[in-house]
């Protein structure tokens, strides 16, 4: 009986192609094809062909390697193909099964053709657009949050050096009133030597109280006079000093431009409001969960969908010994379980002296008072929220304290 399948071994560039009629019985001589129009053409002829002689339409199996297999799984997806996409883990399982240590492309589309017809698997359902727009946005808003946090470092760190009691004066130091503020008077010198009506100009703020430039502009002398700068080279630290503060003002702009642009293609989508109805989760957060699970149809249970967040718990046993302490295990989406994390850790907090969300509160404060660490503490509470938010999905229902 046939089984036919298109194996790809994918590399930057180019994917190594083997096909197979059945386990044993490889079909044409395996080719290595350009990730072009013309190869892609090779590999459309080749499924074509099986699809004559068997009767039966091939799958397409390959591992997933990042940004390389994408282009390559979208097309042969909309030329009408099923395509499996291998955890490389699989693949790395299937390797250690051989004696010897061979690797060469034809042996890696050999095993992976080898996992198709040993392993029962799901093709890869193609990715909802308004879902695949949202989630590329999400994930690319969290390197850009990356890059700022890295710049605000740097920005720190050179700050300690030309202006090092600066951090005293404002209670957000990236505000763009400090920011602003500090690009014009980058030095202890500098305050110093000007004039309360120099210095007062950028002070200006409608958001901020009554007398709250007087009280900064006092904080910020303070500051001037109690500070040891390193004069050494400060020229040269302050032209760099002005440069971080352009950057992350740039930066903060980007940020907000991407949130906007996030929030509103998220609410296109019915289910964002119904997960904004839990406290704790934000805008932001909302969006993220949506893109990343995409459909909780997909996953059969909740413990799946836990899986794929990575939060499920390794298993470590040998014989009779079953370890006490396990760890996640930190394999699906690291988007999804970072936003769950950031979730719960909002969640569990109090303001004004009333939990955010009581029911994470309550477990969260369950598990400490069970000698949890706070960390794993809040790891099941993220795992709880999951849990929650996998019922309220399939149920089409909001976010109840009871």
């Amino acid at each position: 009986m046939y089984k036919p399948v298109l194996s790809l071994d994918v590399s930057k560039g180019s994917s190594f192609a083997a096909t197979y009629l059945s386990m044993h019985e490889p079909f044409k001589k395996p080719v290595s094809v350009p990730h072009t129009p013309q190869g892609l053409a090779i590999l459309l002829d080749r499924l074509r062909d099986m699809e004559y002689l068997t009767d039966e339409k091939p799958k397409v199996i390959l591992e997933s390697t990042g940004n390389y297999s994408k282009p390559i799984t979208n097309s042969l997806q909309e030329a009408g193909y099923s395509v499996i996409v291998l955890n490389p883990i699989q693949t790395y399982q299937q390797k250690r099964r051989s004696i010897r240590k061979v690797k060469t492309d034809q042996v890696d589309a050999k095993r992976i053709a080898e996992i198709f017809y040993l392993q029962k698997l799901d093709a890869q359902q193609p990715v909802n657009p308004e879902i695949a727009e949202l989630r590329t946005l999400c994930r690319h808003y969290d390197s850009f949050i990356n890059l700022y946090t890295e710049t605000q470092l740097k920005f720190q760190s050179l700050l300690d050096l030309v202006f090092p009691c600066y951090t005293d004066v404002f209670s957000n130091l990236c505000g763009d009133s400090s920011l602003i503020l500090l690009a014009a008077f980058p030095t202890p010198d500098d305050v110093l030597s000007a004039t309360r009506d120099e210095i007062l100009p950028f002070l200006k703020s409608k958001c901020q109280r009554k007398g709250w430039e007087d009280h900064i502009y006092s904080k910020l002398l303070a500051a001037a006079r109690a500070s040891l700068p390193y004069k050494v080279s400060q020229h040269s630290n302050v032209r760099v000093l002005r440069e971080y503060i352009s950057i992350l003002l740039t930066q903060k702009g980007h940020l907000a431009s991407f949130r906007d642009q996030i929030v509103a293609a998220a609410k296109e989508m019915p289910v964002y409001a119904l997960l904004n109805t839990i406290p704790g989760v934000g805008g932001i957060t909302a969006a993220t969960i949506l893109a990343e699970i995409e459909d909780p149809g997909k996953f059969r249970s909740d413990h799946q969908l836990t899986a794929y967040a990575g939060l499920d718990a390794s298993v470590f046993q040998s014989g009779k010994f079953k370890a006490a302490k396990n760890k996640i295990s930190k394999r699906g989406s690291g988007h999804l379980r970072r936003a769950l994390v950031q979730a719960a850790m909002a969640g569990v907090r109090n303001i004004k002296k009333k939990p955010i969300n009581p029911i994470l509160h309550h477990y969260y404060s369950k598990k400490v008072s069970e000698g949890k660490p706070k960390m794993v503490a809040l790891i099941a509470t993220a795992n709880k929220l999951l849990r929650i938010i996998y019922g309220m999905w399939r149920k089409n229902e909001a976010f109840r304290l009871d």
